[in-house]
Formats: C-alpha cells, structure tokens, sequence
C-alpha cells in the first residue's frame, strides 16, 4: 500500500489541449468545466481533483443534497429539489474581457470582475451556470499573498452558493454567506478567505 505521504495528488487536466472536463461530484450531480482561456492550464494542473470535488460537494449539501437547512429564514435559502434527483450546472473559465462583457450586460458594469453567477430558476435539473476570469483571480491570489488555486476554488464555492440562493446585498446576508464560505474551505484546509483584507 503506498503512504498517503507519498503519493502524488492528481490535477484536475494535465492536458493542455482540453477544453471541457467533466467531473461526477456526487452519483446524482454533474459539473461541466469549460475552458475558454487556455491560460487556466496554469491553475488548473496545480488544482487537486480531489479538493475540487470535495469542496463542490460540500457547497452542494446546502441544496440538501445531503443536509437539511435547519429552518427556513429569509437568508438560508429552502433546499432547491430532493436530493434523489439529479442535477448539473456549469463552470466557464474564462478571460477579463468575458468576464467584462458580462458584467456589463448583466450587471450594467463596465469592468470584468472575479466571478458572476447564473442561476438558473425555470430547470430544476440544472443549477446554472458560473464563469470566473483568469487574469483577475491571478492578480487578487498574487496580490493578497494566497495560492492561485486556492483562491480560485474560494472563487468557485462562492458562485456555487449563489446559484443556491445566497447572496450579500446586505451585512446580514453578507455575514451567512461568508461564513458559510469559511466552513466549506475549512474543510480542504483552506483559511478563512474574509480574514485577510481582499475576501472576494
């Protein structure tokens, strides 16, 4: 049997050329990668699979596809759909002046930010959709002292959480999504991200 120290953790792709990758995170959910920035590569080789679909999963369970939320509230969101029935979403990595047009088209904001979120309400089957911009989540990972990986799947739990309905256009919100962000990298070694000065 070979010592958990030694072997080596397997990157998300180490190919290159791929442009799309597909990842069972329970028996009953689905993400779809897509890499429109051939850039990612950079991050994506230093992104352990199982941390990835650890972390997704966990996000997950506040669709009760394993945890019930406690009480209903207008901040914790009511499970999305039984957690018997399956369901997918999808992740589009891509570039700044994506990321830009988007904002812009959906935000009414000129600038490309780190990552948008694309809830989908009408197919209970599909989540949604999130697309997060390379260069930016680069330069934020650089300039707050963090791994590139690390922060992207800061990144990617937030985007998950808001295709499940949380959101942080007040404090009060704010404050439950954080935390709930915290909780979930915790749990694949990940320091609370809103204790150092950039958070999302």
């Amino acid at each position: 049997m070979t010592d958990a120290a030694a072997r080596q953790p397997t990157s998300v792709t180490e190919d290159d050329d791929a442009d799309s990758i597909e990842i069972a995170i329970t028996e009953q959910v689905v993400a779809t990668i897509l890499i429109k920035d051939p850039s990612w590569h950079e991050i994506l080789n230093k992104t352990d699979q199982a941390r990835l679909s650890l972390v997704m999963k966990e996000a997950l369970q506040m669709a009760d596809y394993n945890v019930q939320p406690i009480a209903a509230s207008p901040i914790i969101p009511q499970p999305i759909m039984p957690a018997t029935m399956p369901a997918s979403f999808s992740i589009m990595l891509t570039d700044n002046r994506q990321m830009a047009m988007f904002n812009q088209q959906f935000r009414q904001k000129e600038l490309a930010t780190n990552v948008l979120s694309f809830p989908d309400e009408e197919d209970d089957q599909y989540l949604g959709d999130i697309a997060i911009g390379y260069a930016i989540t680069k330069a934020e990972a650089e300039a707050e002292g963090k791994r590139a990986d690390d922060h992207f799947l800061h990144l990617l739990v937030h985007g998950i959480l808001h295709l499940l309905g949380y959101d942080h256009l007040n404090d009060d919100d704010a404050n439950v999504m954080e935390a709930e962000e915290a909780r979930i990298l915790a749990v694949i070694g990940i320091a609370d991200p809103y204790q150092s000065l950039g958070g999302v």
